[in-house]
């Protein structure tokens, strides 16, 4: 889904304005799917975010 293309271009370090452009969706679109990670994660930032999507095979 959406939020696990997000959370996979975060890993490797992308802006949300890659991200965005990457996937066709608006800057804002992108802030919403990552709050909705880092609340699923249980993580305060998107490089916390990366690492546990890497501990838990997401990424």
């Amino acid at each position: 889904d959406r939020e696990i293309e997000v959370l996979r271009l975060v890993a490797k370090g992308a802006t949300n304005a890659e991200i965005a452009a990457t996937l066709f969706i608006a800057e804002g679109t992108v802030r919403n799917h990552l709050t909705n990670i880092l609340g699923k994660l249980g993580v305060s930032d998107r490089t916390q975010a990366a690492v546990k999507a890497k501990e838990l095979g997401l990424v």
